[in-house]
C-alpha cells in the first residue's frame, strides 16, 4: 500500500503492480512478491475517505511548493510527498492497535489476516479471497484460511436440501 499511486485508483480499484522495500541502502520501489499486477476492488465507503485524504495532501502540496515530491505521486507519503518507511508505518500500527485495546501481537500483519478470514467465513470464494491478498496460488490461501471455512456442514446440507427440493420440483412439473 506504501507504494500505491493516486494514477493507480481507477473506476473505484485499486492497481498494484509493485511494493515499497526498506532496505539498508534506503527505501526502494519494487515489483509485487509474486511479480504479477492486480486490481483490487476498493469498498465503496473507502472513496470518499481517499478524496478527504487527497484534499488534505494537497494542502501539504501548497506548503511544500516546489520541495514537494508531487513526482511520486504516493497516496500514503510524509507531509513533503516522501515515501513512508514501512518499518515506522508497521511499529505505529502496532502502538494504534495497543491504544485501541486489541490483543497484544495485534499488527498490520494480523489486521490483513482478519480481512481474509472474515471474507472466507462469509463465505467469499478463495479465488477472489487470493487474488484480493496477491498470493501465488490460491493453494496457498487454502492453507492459510481454511480454519475460516470449517464449520459450515450444516449450511451445505441446507443448500443441499434446496437443490434436491428444486429438482423434485421440476421432475414432478414435467410428470404432470
Amino acid at each position: 500500500m506504501l507504494a500505491l499511486r493516486w494514477s493507480d485508483i481507477k473506476d473505484g480499484s485499486a492497481f498494484t503492480d509493485r511494493s515499497l522495500c526498506q532496505t539498508r541502502a534506503g527505501l526502494v520501489f519494487k515489483g509485487t512478491k509474486t511479480e504479477r499486477p492486480r486490481d483490487v476492488k476498493l469498498p465503496e465507503a473507502t472513496m470518499p475517505i481517499l478524496e478527504r485524504h487527497r484534499e488534505r495532501q494537497n494542502e501539504y502540496r501548497t506548503q511544500f511548493g516546489p520541495r514537494y515530491r508531487a513526482d511520486l505521486d504516493l497516496i500514503f507519503a510524509n507531509t513533503d510527498g516522501t515515501p513512508l518507511k514501512p518499518n515506522s508505518i508497521s511499529g505505529t500500527v502496532s502502538r494504534i492497535c495497543k491504544h485501541a485495546g486489541l490483543p497484544k501481537g495485534a499488527s498490520l500483519h494480523v489486521l490483513r489476516h482478519s480481512h481474509a478470514s472474515q471474507l472466507a467465513e462469509r463465505g467469499v470464494d478463495l479465488p477472489t479471497i487470493s487474488e484480493r491478498l496477491g498470493h501465488s496460488s490460491v493453494r496457498t490461501t487454502a492453507d492459510i484460511y481454511a480454519h475460516a471455512m470449517r464449520g459450515k456442514d450444516a449450511a451445505a446440507a441446507k443448500v443441499w436440501d434446496a437443490i434436491q427440493e428444486s429438482d423434485r420440483t421440476e421432475k414432478s412439473k414435467g410428470l404432470n
